[in-house]
């Protein structure tokens, strides 16, 4: 087994902290939580001997691990040779691969006052105006320029 494990810094400020009831941190008047992320990734290699093992109790002989270099590509004593079978072996073991990012990722939670949607809300509407006022204006000259002619 092979664990791949990606390590990240974590740092948590501002009222995400409220919800939590941990010991904080308490910096220049403001609230941090730093930790970690972690994710990781697994990566199953069966050994070289179990696979050949299955296929000898299945009895397909052809599934055997061998080497084929070119020339004829019948089934050779040879290419089914024990010693191919070290050259692709596997340790058994468990392995820990450990990556630490280099970068810190910060995570806050800002409350927005009901005021910044109302305003977000008027500069859509006066955009879609001002727009649909340019849109008329063209449509209308369009329409005076063929009366005209």
């Amino acid at each position: 087994f092979q664990y791949f494990i990606k390590v990240v810094p974590t740092r948590y400020k501002g009222d995400i902290l409220d919800d939590m009831a941990l010991d904080l941190k308490d910096i220049k008047g403001e609230k941090m939580l730093e930790s970690n992320r972690y994710f990781y990734t697994e990566r199953f290699r069966p050994l070289l001997g179990e696979v050949h093992e299955e296929a000898i109790l299945n009895g397909d002989s052809d599934n055997l691990a061998g080497a084929h270099v070119g020339g004829k590509s019948g089934g050779t004593l040879h290419e089914k040779a024990e010693h191919h079978d070290t050259a692709n072996a596997v340790l058994p073991g468990v392995f820990f691969v450990y990556e630490i990012y280099p970068f810190a990722v910060e995570i806050t939670r800002n409350r927005v006052p009901f005021a910044h949607l109302l305003i977000r809300i008027m500069a859509t509407v006066g955009g879609v105006m001002t727009i649909m006022k340019w849109i008329d204006g063209a449509l209308y000259s369009r329409e005076k320029k063929k009366l005209l002619n």
